[in-house]
């Protein structure tokens, strides 16, 4: 993973991103190629590239009406996991952040996923847990500093 390369999602690599997603769909839950052409579009999805090929995305949105970003989609290719890939995508969405003078990050995930422990292994906080359409979802904050 340290030979990872991390760069915007392009046009090229939309094909490869939902692959993944649709891979992953159980955790994920579908994931539409348009949400992906948007965010290649916007400049809103970092991928991880390794050795040429993609292992995970983050699809996030700095938000207009104040300094949050949401982090809406994150994945990682089931042979890439725990390797540091996820770690190394949040940490690219962090730094863009700062750059951005964002002050924070805050995304929601089902309280039955196992994603839960990455994301207070790699530095979320727990806000709070509400009642999504189907399911409850932990709301999880990371400040910006």
């Amino acid at each position: 993973p340290q030979f990872v390369q991390i760069r915007h999602l392009t046009t090229a690599d939309i094909a490869a991103a939902k692959r993944v997603a649709d891979a992953n769909r159980d955790a994920l839950g579908f994931l539409p190629r348009k949400k992906l052409e948007e965010a290649a579009e916007q400049k809103r999805c970092f991928v991880a590239v390794d050795n040429k090929v993609l292992v995970g995305f983050v699809i996030f949105r700095h938000r207009k009406i104040d300094n949050q970003t949401t982090l809406s989609d994150i994945c990682v290719g089931a042979g890439s996991r725990r390797s540091g890939v996820g770690s190394k995508l949040i940490r690219h969405l962090v730094n863009d952040c700062k750059v951005r003078g964002r002050d924070f990050i805050l995304l929601k995930c089902p309280q039955d996923l196992d994603a839960n422990h990455f994301y207070q292994h790699v530095g979320f906080a727990l806000q709070n847990t509400e009642q999504g359409k189907s399911r409850k979802l932990n709301v999880w904050c990371m400040p910006i500093s």
